[in-house]
């Protein structure tokens, strides 16, 4: 059973995390594609957008994160760890960890829409290779 311990709490935080990230990584994409010459490489819009996407959802998401983070450890529930971190940290409990968790994110991000990006270009049949924009 320990190797499950806040097993609910991790999908509780990195669901929400994964869609908000897509959702903006979308929206970045969009945004950035409307600002930039035409002349830059999609690719280069889309490992910009990734880190941006990953920030944002970060951010957002971080305060769960910390709960998740202090659950697993301390073995403890919801509503007793959120109410011990209030009591510690007050509002500032939204920024404990962030620095961390904003480095990881940007790494991350940056790396995961490279790696995607580049094989799905390398995937992509000849016939269809002239409709995108590279």
């Amino acid at each position: 059973m320990g190797f499950y311990k806040g097993y609910f709490v991790s999908l509780a935080c990195f669901a929400p995390n994964s869609a908000l990230w897509w959702f903006f990584y979308d929206h970045y994409c969009v945004l950035l594609t409307n600002i930039v010459p035409v002349y830059v490489p999609r690719l280069a819009i889309q490992v910009i957008a990734a880190p941006f996407g990953g920030v944002t959802s970060a951010i957002i998401t971080n305060p769960l994160d910390v709960v998740r983070a202090r659950i697993q450890v301390e073995g403890t529930k919801f509503e007793q760890t959120v109410h011990q971190l209030w009591k510690e940290d007050g509002v500032w409990l939204v920024t404990k960890g962030l620095s961390a968790r904003l480095v990881q994110s940007i790494t991350f991000s940056f790396f995961l829409m490279l790696g995607y990006e580049t094989i799905k270009r390398w995937s992509v049949l000849e016939e269809y290779k002239d409709r995108i924009r590279w």
